[in-house]
């Protein structure tokens, strides 16, 4: 369901999923498309398709026209800018490991050109990295993000292991 909102994550993620599921029906046509994929509005985007459908008769709209409209309405330029930015001024700071690959992987989609190849991803992984794992990763020559982000997970696991010992001793 997509009810339409102000989060523009929600609605990429909602087109993204939508997309996949016509790959898989085998969907070619345009109007059956947009006809699926907009069955699941509801609310706002509900709304919002109706003053559409006003302008444009939906037999003639382009899947690309669709789409258009739809990310113009709820995922604009603006947005993508923001969220490129926050993908490349992304750190680690006082996240987890693991929130901050999950924050990695969810903003990497707005600057694809940043992680285009495996070295590329990996290096921007662990320039985000807290400082003390840094080096530690890079004088391993990793070459694979899945391999960064186990050695970053272990890294972690040992300073959190080091630290309660030391807590013990006290």
């Amino acid at each position: 369901m997509f009810e339409g909102g102000a989060n523009p994550m929600v609605a990429d993620d909602y087109m993204e999923q939508v997309e996949t599921q016509l790959t898989s029906m085998n969907v070619t046509e345009d109007h059956l498309k947009i006809i699926l994929a907009t069955y699941k509005f509801t609310k706002d985007a509900k709304f919002w398709w109706k003053l559409i459908t006003n302008q444009y008769k939906v037999e003639e709209v382009s899947r690309d026209k669709f789409k258009e409209l739809f990310y113009k309405k709820y995922f604009p330029a603006s947005n993508k800018w923001e969220l490129k930015n926050q993908f490349i001024s992304l750190i680690q700071g006082n996240m987890p490991v693991t929130e901050y690959e999950n924050k990695f992987t969810s903003l990497s989609r707005f600057a694809p050109e940043m992680v285009s190849n495996e070295v590329d991803k990996v290096q921007k992984f662990i320039s985000g990295l807290d400082y003390k794992m840094r080096p530690l990763l890079i004088a391993q020559g990793i070459k694979f993000y899945s391999e960064a982000v186990e050695k970053a997970l272990m890294l972690e696991v040992e300073a959190k292991d080091k630290e309660a010992r030391r807590e013990q001793w006290r």
